[in-house]
């Protein structure tokens, strides 16, 4: 985590508002923990840095554009997050999911600070036990991050993949397969059969997919399948292989 967290401190004085704010919050977070003579762990990172995202946005201050200070906060959660054990994690399950959930429509247009949210959440699913995963909070989650595997923005598709791939690749012990991969089969299935009334088929045929809307949907349903099919339930899988030979 030392070798991350380096890389931001020399950025208090950049002229670039998204380096600074991160640098400026990471070094008032570190003050604090001087003065308190608090020892810099991932844990006290965490704590730290959701009790200043609780402060945002008590304050409403939910502003997104570069500089700001709830993008700024997000970013640097998304790079403790994965330090923290899953323990601690799991114990602070109802407050990050407070504090985050509902950001999801609001970041929805600010591509930076929502793949910071997605890297949180990739890390979140991962820690959690069975029981956790199945709360509504989390399913609802899952859900948003699985939408934006469809997103025209190929960091954001690319991230939201990446997320789904690791969630069915690590199913809680001792299942040998993930309680979401139903969901992201019916889901997956449901994107095949309006891709093939819409642009599948034409796949080989369309010449600028930029124009194509339909197609570029059809790749995107396509390109996860490929990163998912094998933790799908095998009916599952062999039903989308049937709608993708018929097409």
């Amino acid at each position: 985590m030392e070798e991350v967290l380096a890389k931001i401190r020399p950025h208090t004085s950049s002229s670039l508002p998204h380096q600074r704010a991160p640098a400026t919050i990471l070094r008032a977070l570190e003050e604090t923990f001087r003065e308190q003579d608090t020892e810099n762990t991932p844990t006290a990172y965490y704590a730290t840095l959701l009790t200043t995202l609780e402060g945002i946005l008590q304050k409403n201050d939910t502003s997104l554009g570069d500089g700001d200070v709830l993008p700024a906060d997000l970013y640097l959660l998304a790079l403790v997050i994965p330090f923290v054990s899953q323990n601690v994690v799991r114990s602070n399950i109802s407050t990050i999911l407070k504090l985050t959930a509902p950001l999801f429509p609001k970041l929805l247009p600010h591509a930076p600070p929502l793949r910071s949210q997605l890297t949180i959440y990739g890390t979140l699913f991962l820690s959690l036990d069975r029981s956790q995963l199945e709360t509504k909070g989390i399913r609802q989650a899952f859900a948003s991050v699985l939408q934006l595997c469809l997103d025209q923005r190929p960091k954001v598709r690319k991230k939201a993949c990446g997320v789904v791939k690791d969630v069915l690749a690590s199913p809680p012990p001792p299942m040998a397969r993930h309680p979401y991969a139903d969901q992201v089969a019916e889901w997956i299935k449901s994107a095949l059969v309006t891709a093939t009334a819409g642009g599948l088929h034409r796949l080989k045929s369309s010449r600028n997919l930029a124009e194509d809307p339909s197609a570029e949907r059809s790749i995107h349903v396509l390109a996860l399948v490929r990163l998912v099919l094998r933790n799908l339930p095998p009916p599952v899988s062999a039903a989308i292989l049937t709608i993708l030979t018929c097409c």
